[in-house]
């Protein structure tokens, strides 16, 4: 069953200064092109999955923070999309 953590403003603000312009405009992009932040499409012959590179550099960022004490990797695995949204649709 897939639980998520909570999600602080401060997390949220803290990633939206991480991500920049470049990594807005990605997610952005991922979202309008794919359908979803966590897509997977094809990269010429190679599948390009969002989850296992920019997610994990998402997931990377999370943890840095500090502000995700107590997490399991199963918690950032289940809320980094859930973060991504709020900092680009802010919901």
């Amino acid at each position: 069953m897939k639980c998520e953590k909570e999600i602080s403003p401060e997390l949220v603000e803290k990633t939206r200064e991480w991500l920049g312009k470049d990594g807005l405009e990605f997610f952005t992009k991922m979202k309008k092109e794919h359908g979803r932040y966590d897509a997977v499409f094809a990269e010429g012959r190679f599948p390009h999955a969002v989850h296992f590179r920019e997610g994990m550099q998402v997931r990377n960022h999370m943890r840095e923070t500090g502000l995700c004490e107590g997490w399991g990797s199963h918690d950032f695995d289940d809320s980094w999309v859930t973060l991504i949204t709020r900092v680009i649709e802010g919901s």
